[in-house]
């Protein structure tokens, strides 16, 4: 079986504003759970639907994701490229940052198998879904996601280095400013070119503030802000990444 790549990424702060509204029994913290994650529909929908689409029809190269699965507040993309989950998920990086929702994912490669999807409803209204898929390549795209690093950021599996040799992989992929993880996670994403630092960096500060994080939060905000700064060292392209006009 041939390897493929993983991008898993997952809004985070819902638990926390779902347990504000069962705490308090104020419905602002559900309310603000349901936007995030209207936003984060959106742009997945965007980003895979129509960018990705476009992108490989003007660049056959980098193929369109195979596989596409989403859940509440997290979801899954495949694609036989490390171009194609990584350019995906700069992509909603980046739309994070724009809708305001906090956004952290983590890239895996291995096998991987869809079995069946699909929706039915029985029993007088009973909604059964299922999503049924499997493989190394998502495993490991969610243990690089749960990483002990903090930031918005995404993570990129070891294997994945040490196992790829596409050009693209040093292309998007940057060694981490921490010296590595427990887990062996040495790599991110790059999620900016150097001349849209500045401007991302000042909309990050401004959505810390609306956000309020608690202070264990706190550390992923600190942990992006200094991502981010390394990412204006970097004068390389990011291909296929459409530039960051509303900054």
């Amino acid at each position: 079986m041939e390897d493929e790549f993983a991008l898993f990424v997952d809004v985070m702060g819902v638990q926390r504003d779902l347990v504000e509204v069962n705490n308090s029994g104020a419905s602002s913290g559900f309310t603000r759970c349901q936007e995030k994650l209207r936003s984060f529909r959106g742009d997945l929908e965007r980003v895979v639907g129509s960018q990705l689409e476009l992108l490989s029809m003007a660049d056959p190269s980098v193929a369109e994701p195979s596989f596409v699965a989403e859940f509440s507040d997290s979801a899954y993309i495949v694609g036989k490229q490390f171009a194609s989950v990584a350019i995906a998920g700069v992509s909603l990086m980046r739309s994070a940052l724009r809708h305001e929702y906090p956004l952290r994912g983590g890239i895996g490669i291995g096998s991987f198998s869809h079995e069946q999807s699909g929706v039915r409803t029985i029993r007088g209204g009973q909604v059964w879904t299922t999503n049924s898929f499997f493989g190394g390549a998502v495993v490991r795209a969610y243990q690089a996601e749960r990483c002990s690093v903090p930031g918005l950021r995404i993570f990129i599996h070891p294997l994945v280095m040490q196992n790829n040799a596409e050009p693209s992989l040093q292309t998007y992929a940057t060694p981490l400013l921490e010296e590595g993880s427990p887990e062996g996670v040495s790599h991110e994403l790059r999620i900016w070119r150097s001349e849209e630092v500045a401007p991302a960096l000042s909309r990050l500060q401004a959505f810390r503030g609306k956000e309020n994080p608690p202070g264990r939060a706190l550390r992923h905000y600190d942990a992006t802000v200094a991502a981010y700064t390394h990412f204006a060292t970097i004068v390389e392209e990011l291909p296929g990444v459409l530039p960051a006009i509303w900054l």
